[in-house]
């Protein structure tokens, strides 16, 4: 009788046991991670540090922006309003026309694997002419922003890299 009390408990325990494997199994599925979505603003006042060629071997004096060329915008000031999505720049080279231009810029999309945002910027230069452009901002803190600009020099594709510090 002992024998048949004990072997009962422990199908019993046995249950348990597996019932518990089974819940813990279950309870501790990987979860998939959520990625936030942080509301990107482009705002503040910034000084374009540093204009140069993603590819290190080239070394061109191009148009940026249909306004002036890559050295003119070499410590530029450029200011970004959030409320209206609008701004200026202002080139600051003696050697180059001088002066602010108005800016607007609206956001396209924020890239799910690299969180890279794509912004359209429209400029419009001393002359009054306005053109858009398309940005990739790679990296964006409080401190510092850097920009990919594609442009073609020659019918080929560069890409312009565009490091900016807070002013």
């Amino acid at each position: 009788m002992l024998m048949l009390v004990t072997d009962c408990i422990l199908a019993k325990m046995k249950r348990l046991f597996l019932l518990f494997i089974a819940i813990s199994i279950v309870s501790c599925k990987t979860a998939t991670p959520i990625k936030q979505k942080t509301a990107f603003r482009l705002s503040d006042n910034w000084l374009l540090k540093k204009v140069s060629f993603v590819d290190p071997n080239i070394f061109e004096k191009t148009i940026l922006f249909n306004d002036a060329t890559n050295q003119c915008f070499k410590d530029s000031r450029w200011q970004f309003n959030p409320k209206n999505t609008i701004g200026t720049y202002a080139i600051n080279d003696l050697y180059c026309t001088i002066g602010k231009r108005e800016i607007s810029y609206r956001f396209l999309k924020t890239e799910e694997k690299t969180g890279y945002s794509h912004i359209v910027l429209k400029t419009k230069n001393k002359a009054g002419t306005s053109k858009d452009y398309r940005i990739k901002i790679t990296e964006i803190s409080s401190t510092s922003m850097q920009w990919h600009y594609v442009i073609y020099i020659k019918n080929e594709r560069h890409t312009i890299n565009m490091l900016f510090e807070k002013a």
